[in-house]
């Protein structure tokens, strides 16, 4: 099998690709030699159909600017795990996965060439430096990570003389007040919206817990990065369940049954005053992720002219959990209040350690997620949003119809906000993720419902936890733990 030339060829083919005048001709009235001619790559897109299709409708566009053939195939997560090797040159993934891959040693890093370049620079910052990290290397290309953002009903807020909330306690008291702003001639009307069906619950958990967990002195958040004890029942995250139990009872009769595409939905339909999801320009139809009971609504056509959407980062917390000293600190002011969490869904580019063609492949990401193209394929997944200082100057091509041209420039400088933050959380990038999210899951459910008190429903949780981690192998979950938050 043929490799490329080294990495500093592959990137004078870069500057070919990114929009520099079409390769001269060996001689007089010969075709050029595109940089990459002869050549069959491979992609692999895991379960996100609408991405995989937009990059079909780009394979002659590739092929005609390298002379390469592409290949793109999708696969099911679970087969994908079940390999020993990636069934292709390189994977479009959930961010999630990078952890299990590369602790199996499946990845190719990132070329230093790359981490030097200006597409590069351009990425946000924890995405780059944090998401697609695995470790020490960068393991992964970024095409897209949202985070949970706050909808608001801007109308609303001016009407009460409010801001958007800042902490979670503002949050609670917003929905309160909200609660009460039912419009007229609404049946269905509620202070907030939380994605808490199946597959996102423990997720939201997390979210709200970040910034009551992350000391800057700790590396420690959900377990003991020496012991692997889960934290999971310690002090930030009860105190953020027994929050998120508050403000579900403000909440709709079920809570359990919305995911973000159902919370976006309700959002939309004037059910709510607030809402965590995040925006996507994606047809309805594309549905990623959550549970089989969760309630795949679409936006309606037709919208309430009086609601006018305005977007903010998850609120934060004037404290954190100290976990060397077990206090709560009072944050000064230089440490952030807010704390984001990181691959709550997302789709990161990775390639594969026994590639014949590494360095194409990796051309090849680079190519999918660069400013020309990225809104054309990350756009189309629901799982993804805008990733780079690039896509600050057309940020209406990433959200649905409804947001105005103002709020999506609003939504797109909180994202970059967030993502810019000190601070941060993985949402369990580790092995075993999917056991350790569903406990957390029924420890919510439990705890909405009533059935137990929050503190009992997350010591079931931490039992759990350590019998997945038993299970998996202690000193295997320990390190997979340190590579996640950038150890060793």
């Amino acid at each position: 099998m043929n490799r490329l030339p080294p990495i500093r060829a592959f990137f004078f083919c870069l500057l070919l690709l990114g929009g520099c005048s079409k390769p001269e001709s060996a001689s007089e009235g010969q075709p050029a030699k595109r940089p990459l001619e002869g050549l069959t790559l491979r992609l692999a897109v895991v379960d996100d159909p609408a991405l995989a299709a937009a990059v079909v409708r780009l394979r002659g566009e590739w092929n005609t600017q390298t002379g390469a053939e592409l290949q793109v195939r999708q696969v099911a997560e679970k087969d994908l795990l079940r390999s020993d090797a990636l069934p292709a040159d390189a994977v479009l993934c959930p961010s999630h996965l990078l952890g299990v891959l590369a602790e199996r040693k499946l990845l190719a890093a990132v070329p230093p060439a790359i981490l030097s370049g200006a597409q590069w620079g351009d990425l946000f910052e924890l995405l780059k430096l944090r998401e697609a990290a695995w470790g020490q290397q960068i393991m992964a290309v970024p095409f897209g990570s949202p985070l949970l953002t706050c909808y608001y009903r801007a109308d609303l807020l001016e009407k009460l003389g409010r801001k958007p909330p800042r902490t979670w306690t503002d949050y609670e008291e917003l929905a309160k007040l909200l609660a009460a702003q039912k419009p007229a001639g609404k049946t269905a009307w509620s202070g907030t919206v939380e994605p808490l069906a199946p597959g996102w619950a423990g997720l939201v958990l997390l979210a709200r817990a970040a910034a009551y967990a992350k000391h800057r002195d700790n590396y420690s958040a959900l377990f003991n990065v020496e012991t692997m004890e889960p934290l999971v029942a310690d002090p930030p995250i009860l105190h953020a369940l027994e929050k998120l139990v508050a403000a579900a009872k403000l909440g709709p009769a079920d809570p359990l049954r919305y995911d973000p595409a159902a919370a976006r939905a309700a959002f939309w339909k004037g059910e709510c005053g607030m809402a965590l999801t995040w925006p996507t320009a994606a047809n309805p139809g594309n549905v990623v992720g959550g549970g089989k009971e969760a309630a795949q609504e679409t936006i309606p056509d037709k919208i309430d002219a009086h609601i006018r959407v305005g977007f903010a980062e998850l609120p934060g917390a004037p404290r954190v959990f100290n976990l060397g000293s077990h206090t709560w600190d009072n944050r000064t002011d230089d440490d952030d209040p807010r704390v984001p969490l990181l691959a709550v869904a997302g789709r990161l580019g990775m390639v594969s350690a026994k590639s014949a063609h590494t360095d194409a492949a990796f051309q090849l990401l680079l190519w999918l997620s660069d400013s020309r193209l990225s809104p054309q394929v990350s756009a189309t997944s629901p799982a993804t949003t805008l990733f780079s200082s690039a896509h600050l100057k057309s940020p209406s091509l990433w959200v649905e119809k409804p947001v105005s041209a103002t709020a999506a420039v609003q939504y797109a400088d909180a994202t970059e906000a967030a993502l810019r933050h000190e601070q941060w959380l993985g949402a369990l990038r580790l092995p075993g993720r999917p056991e350790y999210l569903a406990a957390l899951d029924e420890a919510v459910a439990v705890a909405v419902h009533g059935e137990k008190p929050p503190l009992e429903a997350l010591l079931q949780a931490d039992k759990k936890w350590r019998e997945i981690t038993r299970r998996l192998g202690l000193e295997r979950q320990r390190l997979a733990y340190r590579h996640s938050l950038g150890l060793e």
